[in-house]
């Protein structure tokens, strides 16, 4: 524990990758939750009969954007027409959006991004989420930090690929927090003439929506913030000596696991740090990267260090986003102030 806790205070440059856990302690739905409610609200029978028991919402939108393909000019499959897939898309998207809206409390993501910006002082900061949702944004904002995520512009922010390349501070200042969403995001929309942008009304974004978890996002024109979210993360971790946090992620992204394994790989002066909720993920975490020496991961009582398992003495699940929260809380800013030293008066 105290060489976490030494980690946790010590300021250095950390990255942050952030999963579906996190906002799940927050109160949002996982992935596990988005299937159940896209499965119920699709009433299409024809479709429903093509699912499997393990399909994932990414795996069903998967199909859809197969089958869109497969069925334009007028082609018919199973009774399915290219209509009855877009009608599924669209109700889709909405139950995705109305999931992630709703208002929460941010207060633990304030806390990160805090520790974050303190950590990082003399260092870039970048977080890397594969969450739709806004909670990041809305942290940093709350905390009156300013940060970046390849949009540039004030009525309709649109993307600059070039931007996301960017480590000299052409485009920003380095001293701003760089947020990369990986899977996109619930205000990322695109129009009719394919330019994409970012989108804060609400109107139309239950329609337009980028964030599909699905093969589009990594086979479409690299132009798409995807590829170049995802070339950065490579970049950023096979450059320099770095620690990366890996909070609420289970290791089931086979493009973010592929980037991780080859920072690794390639820099030996990273360190990846991951927290894990559940035994499954804490095992998961080990199958992929236990053999590197410069990975570690933390759960209920157990840490996998130095590639071997042992006790990890603490008091409550660290794998939990909400206990690490406590934990840089009461490290960073809760301090106890050191009583001032009493005065004798002189005889």
């Amino acid at each position: 524990m105290e060489n976490l806790k030494e980690i946790l205070a010590t300021p250095k440059q950390i990255g942050l990758l952030l999963g579906a856990g996190v906002s799940k302690a927050c109160g949002l739905p996982n992935i596990e939750d988005i299937t159940k409610l896209a499965i119920a609200g699709i009433t299409n029978a024809n479709f429903i009969k093509i699912l499997d028991d393990k399909d994932t919402v990414e795996n069903i939108l998967n199909k859809t954007q197969q089958l869109r393909i497969l069925l334009k000019s007028g082609k018919e499959i199973n009774s399915l027409k290219e209509q009855d897939i877009l009608d599924i898309e669209k109700a889709i998207k909405k139950i995705i959006f109305d999931e992630l809206s709703i208002e929460i409390d941010t207060d633990n993501f304030y806390k990160l991004v805090l520790w974050l910006n303190f950590i990082n002082r003399d260092y870039e900061k970048e977080i890397f989420t594969l969450n739709y949702d806004l909670l990041v944004e809305k942290a940093l904002e709350k905390a009156s930090l300013p940060y970046f995520s390849g949009f540039i512009g004030n009525v309709k922010p649109f993307f600059i690929t070039d931007s996301v390349d960017d480590f000299q501070g052409v485009y920003v200042k380095q001293s701003w927090v760089k947020l990369w969403k990986l899977h996109g995001s619930l205000n990322f929309v695109k129009d009719i003439s394919d330019k994409i942008y970012i989108d804060n009304s609400g109107i139309e974004s239950a329609e337009n929506l980028l964030i599909y978890p699905s093969m589009d996002k990594y086979l479409s024109s690299r132009k798409a913030p995807y590829i170049s979210y995802l070339d950065r993360l490579r970049k950023y971790l096979i450059d320099k000596e770095k620690i990366v946090f890996v909070l609420g992620y289970s290791f089931g992204d086979d493009h973010i696991n592929e980037v991780i394994v080859n920072g690794l790989n390639n820099n030996h002066r990273l360190s990846v740090i991951a927290f894990a909720y559940d035994d499954f993920t804490f095992k998961q975490g080990i199958g992929l990267l236990g053999s590197y020496p410069n990975f570690s991961i933390y759960t209920n009582k157990k840490k996998y260090s130095n590639r071997r398992e042992s006790i990890f003495n603490s008091t409550s699940n660290i794998g939990d986003f909400n206990n690490l929260i406590s934990l840089i809380d009461e490290i960073t800013f809760s301090k106890p102030i050191a009583p001032e030293p009493k005065i004798i008066p002189k005889p």
